[in-house]
C-alpha cells in the first residue's frame, strides 16, 4: 500500500529521482523516523533540565542527589550524541551526498557498519541498559521484603546485555545493515528481550501498586482517602514506564516483517527509552515516587481492624527520604485511619 501510494505520488513528476517505490519508501521512513525523533528529544530536553533543577537545586531544604543527577547527565548525553550523529548522517546523506549510486537511503546503508552508524548504535544499546537498569531498581525498592521476585527480570536483564553485545559486533561486519540476516537474527532476540523485561517490570510495579492501593482503600476511611485516590493511577502509569513498551511492539512488529517502515520507530524509541526514566527521575526529585518506606508501610496494612474495632494510636507515612537510595529507617506501621493526605506514594 505505501509503495503504490509513493508510486503514485512520482507519476508525472520529472524532478522525481529515477529509484524504485521500494527505495523511496525506505528513505520517506527514515526522514520521518528522525524528524519524529527530533520531537521526542524536545521532550527529553525539558524533562533533563527540570530533573537537574530538582535534583541539584533542591526545594525545602532538601539535600542534593548528585549520584541520579550524574545518572540524568550521562543518560541525556547518550541520547544527545544519538539525536546529533543521525542528524548529521541525514545531511551527508541527503545533502553531501544525494549522488550517491542507490541515493540517500544507499549511501545511510553504506555507513552503518562504520563508527558514524555504529557510535549512535552503541549510544543506544547502553542508553537502553541504564534505562531497564533503572526500572529494575525501582522494581527492587517497590517490593522491598520480596527480593526473590527479581530473579527472573534479573536473568532476562543479563540476557538483554549478552544479545546486545553480540547484535553490535553482528552489525559492525561488512556490508551489514538493519535488515542483512545476521542482523535481525540478533536484533529481534534483542528487541525482544528488552521489551519483555520492560513489560515484566511494568506488571510487577503495576501489581505492586494496586495491592498497595487496595489496602489502603481497607485501611481509610471513605472521607480520609478522598484526596489520594488518584495517586496509584498516576503511579502505574508514569513509573510503569507503558510508553516505551508501546513503541517497541509496533517496531518489533514491522522489523519482523521486513518492512521498511521500522525506520519510522527506531529512532523514536532512542528518546522514549530516556524519557520514561527522566519521568520517574522527575517524580523521585519531587517527592512523588515510591519509597521503601512506602513499601514497608504496605506490607503492613494487612490487619486494619483489631477484634475490638479500629487500631488506635496509629502513625503516618510520610515519605521524605530519596526513593532510589537505601533507607535507613523503619517501616511505619500503618493502622486504619492514619494516613497523613499528603503522604506521596
Amino acid at each position: 500500500m505505501a509503495d503504490s501510494t509513493t508510486a503514485m505520488d512520482n507519476t508525472g513528476n520529472s524532478y522525481a529521482p529515477d529509484l524504485p517505490a521500494e527505495v523511496i519508501f525506505l528513505e520517506q521512513s527514515d526522514f520521518a523516523g528522525i524528524q519524529l525523533s527530533q520531537i521526542c528529544y524536545g521532550f527529553t530536553i525539558v524533562l533533563f533540565f527540570k530533573c537537574m533543577g530538582c535534583l541539584l537545586w533542591p526545594k525545602h531544604g532538601r539535600e542534593r542527589n548528585y549520584p541520579l543527577a550524574a545518572y540524568t547527565f550521562i543518560l541525556f548525553g547518550l541520547g544527545t550524541i544519538f539525536t546529533a550523529m543521525n542528524v548529521r548522517l541525514m545531511q551527508l546523506s541527503f545533502i553531501n551526498n544525494r549522488e550517491f549510486p542507490g541515493g540517500p537511503e544507499a549511501y545511510s546503508s553504506s555507513m552503518f557498519n562504520t563508527w558514524r552508524g555504529l557510535v549512535p548504535n552503541a549510544m543506544f544499546i547502553v542508553a537502553n541498559w541504564m534505562a531497564d537498569g533503572l526500572l529494575l531498581f525501582r522494581c527492587k525498592v517497590i517490593w522491598q521484603g520480596h527480593q526473590w521476585i527479581l530473579a527472573l527480570p534479573i536473568l532476562l536483564y543479563l540476557a538483554d546485555i549478552s544479545v546486545a553485545i553480540i547484535y553490535l559486533y553482528q552489525i559492525s561486519r561488512p556490508n551489514a545493515t538493519l535488515f542483512t540476516k545476521s542482523a535481525v537474527d540478533f536484533g529481534l532476540p534483542y528487541f525482544s528481550l528488552t521489551t519483555t523485561l520492560n513489560i515484566l517490570l511494568t506488571l510487577l510495579i503495576s501489581i505492586r501498586l494496586l495491592v498497595h492501593h487496595r489496602r489502603m482503600v481497607r485501611a481509610q476511611t471513605n472521607q480520609s482517602w478522598k484526596g489520594l485516590s488518584y495517586i496509584p493511577i498516576i503511579s502505574m502509569l508514569v513509573e510503569s514506564s507503558a510508553i516505551y513498551a508501546i513503541f517497541s511492539i509496533l517496531f518489533i512488529g514491522l522489523y519482523a516483517a521486513g518492512s521498511g517502515a521500522a525506520y519510522i520507530f527506531l529512532p523514536v524509541l532512542s528518546q522514549t527509552q530516556i524519557i520514561a526514566p527522566l519521568l520517574i527521575i522527575s517524580r523521585v526529585a519531587t517527592r512523588k515516587a515510591w519509597s521503601t518506606v512506602d513499601s514497608r508501610s504496605a506490607n503492613a496494612i494487612k490487619r486494619p481492624w483489631s477484634a475490638s474495632g479500629p487500631a488506635s494510636g496509629g502513625t503516618t507515612t510520610k515519605v521524605d527520604i530519596y526513593p532510589l537510595e537505601p533507607s535507613n529507617q523503619s517501616g511505619d506501621l500503618v493502622h486504619a485511619t492514619s494516613l497523613n493526605k499528603d503522604a506521596e506514594v
